[in-house]
């Protein structure tokens, strides 16, 4: 008996001593979580125990602004700016040389490409085609060759010449004033190439000698990049033939 008595005094005091404990282990733990959050929460809020909002999203990069609309040439042509917009040339190369190529045939040609065939606004122009030209002269294994242009007698001026100016017109729709045209010597000239004339540019390479089917006053009467008044049939010379197209630019 005096055994049981002991047994249930010991059990019943490590009972209190334990849940006392808990007790206040429990209420300590509690009493740390809320310090821990009233100071977390005031940390990131500024105030202690108010709530903070949920950060809003970063402001968004400013968008460029939008660019505007260019007028550009498709890959291959040359672009100028000329007064009244952008003019895109290109030197097309029909690999003819023996001559059987006609401005009619050019102008045809440029059609196809949704062009016609150009005039020269300045001396920029037409020497930058010029040079072009004389590329793919050179890649024909050639040193001379006639490039076709856009452009017509005036009435009144296919056989005897009205002067530097005022004998031919640019028929590209396009091309304004005089500034384009660069002379051979004593062209236009007087001749009659027919029911009407026509315009083509000497592409003449600084090794070029007389060869066959060349003319040996070519070298005295033409400089690289002057323009000639010329039939406007087939066969031409010289015989190494190309073609220069002019179109306006799209905007993009």
């Amino acid at each position: 008996m005096n055994t049981l008595i002991l047994t249930l005094l010991f059990v019943a005091t490590a009972t209190a001593i334990y849940g006392g404990g808990g007790g206040r282990g429990g209420r300590g733990s509690g009493r740390f979580s809320s310090s821990s959050w009233s100071s977390e929460e005031g940390g990131r809020g500024g105030g202690r125990g108010r709530p903070q909002r949920p950060p809003g999203r970063p402001p968004g990069r400013p968008r460029p602004p939008p660019r505007p609309n260019r007028e550009e040439c498709p890959s291959g042509w040359h672009r100028f700016d000329r007064p009244n917009g952008v003019w895109c040339i290109m030197v097309g190369n029909p690999g003819v040389t023996n001559g059987q190529f006609s401005q009619q045939q050019a102008e045809t040609a440029c059609a196809r490409e949704g062009a016609t065939l150009t005039g020269f606004q300045n001396d920029n122009e037409r020497m930058t085609i010029a040079n072009d030209a004389l590329r793919k002269v050179q890649a024909n294994g050639r040193t001379i060759g006639g490039l076709w242009l856009g452009a017509t007698n005036n009435a009144g001026c296919g056989v005897a010449s009205c002067g530097p100016f005022n004998t031919f017109r640019w028929t590209d729709g396009h091309t304004t004033g005089n500034g384009g045209f660069k002379w051979g010597v004593g062209e236009p000239d007087n001749l009659s190439w027919g029911a009407s004339s026509c315009i083509q540019q000497f592409i003449v390479a600084p090794n070029w000698v007389v060869g066959p089917g060349d003319f040996a006053v070519w070298r005295t009467a033409f400089q690289h990049g002057d323009l000639d008044k010329y039939t406007c049939a087939s066969p031409a010379s010289p015989i190494t033939r190309l073609y220069a197209c002019g179109k306006r630019g799209a905007r993009r």
